[in-house]
């Protein structure tokens, strides 16, 4: 039995951050259906930064703990000038956990992605959203 589950990474940046490179917060938001309006919002910051190559690599924890298969389904705007797949964003598994990562322009950009969680039990099975938060909310410290 295969479930599926969607989530929203939107990366928005302060006014004054856009000057000091800092990397645009991100929110990453819980729905049941691609289409669903009823997004569940992680109450904390799912990110985090590590340097990779000598250049610093923003990490968001997607939510989906014990996926078979996360997928990028749409990346807006979808013209995006400085966010490239696999070149400046590109989703990472770590563990049981998977992790959107942005680096260079992107980083610091205005950036909505539309992710697909693929898990290969029943939703029944899924942790109620609080465990999902407080277990996540854990690994990034």
């Amino acid at each position: 039995m295969h479930h599926l589950e969607w989530r929203d990474m939107k990366c928005v940046s302060k006014d004054a951050e856009k000057s000091q490179k800092a990397a645009s917060p991100c929110e990453v938001s819980l729905h049941e259906t691609e289409d669903d309006v009823k997004l569940r919002t992680a109450p904390f910051d799912p990110c985090f930064e590590e340097v990779v190559d000598g250049k610093p690599r923003t990490y968001c924890n997607v939510l989906c703990p014990g996926a078979d298969t996360v997928y990028l389904i749409k990346r807006s705007p979808q013209n995006h000038r400085s966010c490239f797949a696999h070149f400046t964003y590109k989703i990472e598994k770590r563990g049981t956990d998977f992790y959107m990562w942005r680096e260079g322009k992107c980083r610091s950009s205005d950036v909505d992605f539309l992710i697909r969680c693929e898990f290969a039990f029943a939703r029944a099975e899924f942790p109620a959203d609080n465990i999902v938060f407080a277990n996540a909310r854990r690994k990034n410290f």
